[in-house]
């Protein structure tokens, strides 16, 4: 059989807004990678607009868009862009109305229904891009309108119905098989200029996939095998950015990046080796860390470990199937302070079963600790997650009205659902305001000297451009940093 002409594609790449009350701080990793990826393939050009970089007006968006002729376009985001996902699509089509429109990230793959039977997007990617979109694009090379039906890891339309295809398996070799983000398509002196967590040039790294664990409000698509990039892998990516970008500082934002301790001790060996200068932080676990991980991290350049504490309620972190105690959340904090580390810790309010004694037991806790609810959000149930699956269960949301319910979902620190029985809606939002008055009127900070010579410490050579931190980026750092929680 003789195979169609071979089409040369064009592919747009999207990356939506995204926390618009807040200066453009992550870069888009799924679609960067996925673009790297495609880029080696011959017969592809490639355009990438970041519409959250550069915070366009929406008629200098639809202009980009319609100077550019696509036959594949590629979007996607965290489940707070679906109503951009949703636009974005609209003006590709009223522009290219040939356009195959392909989405992922946790805004398409959680509900891949719902968001296929309200948008014009044409096909979403249920799990890992890597091969899929390999897979896709061979078909899209000779046909316009492929048999889509042996795909793994898709949903699409067909004719008047939504199939979802069988999903694809991970890919086990991430240094191998998925690859760093295609850099330098990407505005990266705007994300250089907006410290993640960090301090100076501060880029936003993953180096791993999957978790362990299995809390009730984490959406986790990527299995419980952890998977990670090597050390070596690590070590030439954080190379490639010094030399490419002259970062000073890596905030890595994998779910667990201490899961491995072995590869945690092997970084920190070849980070004082190679890249001494480069200073980073990471996420953490209250069961996992203790006195020997947090003091061979501080000692290798780490500034922060951010931890999930969620509740101080051991009723309610069982029900949050959270695996961890009050008395490991405790000593986490005692150990972050003994090694002059901030305490970047983060709260949830409403959960099921949340009533006046956990929001107190929560309240006592940081009152005890020193520590205060800066970083508290509302229990939101985002698709894919066992709260989510609650929330249906219970009639909190109907199954007709999945849709309207995730156009609403944008910070957690808004309210949207009450998944208590205990408050009204206005008394739990009144709850979150007093939690946060109390704690933060409770809490005894260091002097100016003492913070002085703790940032001094933390920093070292990049100790002056923390005092020179903007008003709004010393605002962001206090509140996902803990930059003055110490």
């Amino acid at each position: 059989m003789v195979k169609s002409k071979e089409i040369i594609m064009d592919i747009l790449i999207v990356n939506p807004p995204i926390r618009l009350n807040d200066k453009p701080r992550h870069i888009p990793h799924g679609l960067a990678i996925l673009a790297n990826i495609i880029r080696k393939h011959n017969k592809i050009n490639i355009k990438f607009i970041d519409w959250n970089a550069h915070r366009y007006s929406e008629k200098k968006f639809i202009d980009i868009v319609k100077d550019y002729s696509c036959q594949i376009a590629l979007i996607g985001g965290l489940i707070s862009t679906y109503k951009y996902l949703i636009k974005i699509s609209d003006i590709i089509k009223q522009h290219h109305p040939l356009c195959k429109i392909i989405a992922g990230g946790s805004a398409a793959m959680s509900i891949p229904e719902t968001i296929l039977d309200n948008s014009t997007i044409d096909i979403v990617c249920t799990g890992e891009g890597e091969k899929t979109i390999l897979t896709l694009l061979d078909c899209f090379k000779y046909d316009q309108n492929p048999d889509l039906s042996s795909i793994k890891g898709i949903a699409y339309k067909h004719e008047e119905s939504i199939i979802i295809n069988p999903p694809e398996t991970f890919i086990q070799d991430i240094d191998t098989e998925s690859s760093l983000p295609a850099y330098d398509l990407l505005p990266m002196e705007i994300y250089l200029s907006n410290p993640a967590v960090g301090i100076g040039r501060d880029i936003d790294f993953i180096s791993s996939r999957g978790c362990p664990y299995e809390c009730t409000f984490c959406y986790q698509p990527w299995g419980k095998k952890y998977r990670k990039h090597s050390v070596d892998f690590l070590k030439d990516a954080v190379l490639y950015l010094r030399k490419n970008y002259k970062i000073e500082f890596i905030s890595f934002q994998d779910d667990l990046f201490i899961a491995d301790r072995k590869r945690l001790f092997e970084f920190c060996e070849l980070r004082d080796k190679f890249f001494p200068e480069i200073y980073w932080s990471c996420t953490g676990r209250a069961n996992i860390c203790d006195e020997t991980i947090i003091k061979t991290i501080r000692n290798s350049g780490c500034t922060a470990v951010s931890y999930g504490f969620e509740s101080a309620s051991s009723k309610i972190l069982k029900s949050m199937n959270k695996k961890i105690t009050l008395d490991q959340m405790e000593t986490v904090v005692q150990l972050n302070r003994k090694y002059g580390f901030p305490i970047p810790v983060s709260f949830i309010l409403g959960m099921p079963g949340e009533d006046e004694e956990s929001c107190q037991q929560t309240i006592n806790f940081c009152i005890k600790n020193n520590l205060t609810l800066d970083s508290l959000m509302f229990a939101t149930p985002y698709p894919g997650t066992y709260l989510f699956e609650y929330a249906l269960n219970t009639g909190r949301i109907l199954k007709n009205q999945i849709h309207d319910f995730v156009l609403k979902i944008g910070d957690a620190r808004d309210f949207i659902i009450n998944l208590t029985d205990f408050f009204t809606d206005e008394q739990l939002i009144n709850k979150f305001t007093e939690m946060q008055t109390i704690t933060k009127k409770a809490y005894k900070p260091a002097s100016k000297k003492e913070m002085h010579s703790k940032i001094l410490s933390l920093y070292g050579h990049l100790a002056n451009k923390f005092f020179d931190l903007s008003a709004e980026d010393n605002k962001h750092k206090s509140k996902h940093g803990a930059s003055n929680l110490f």
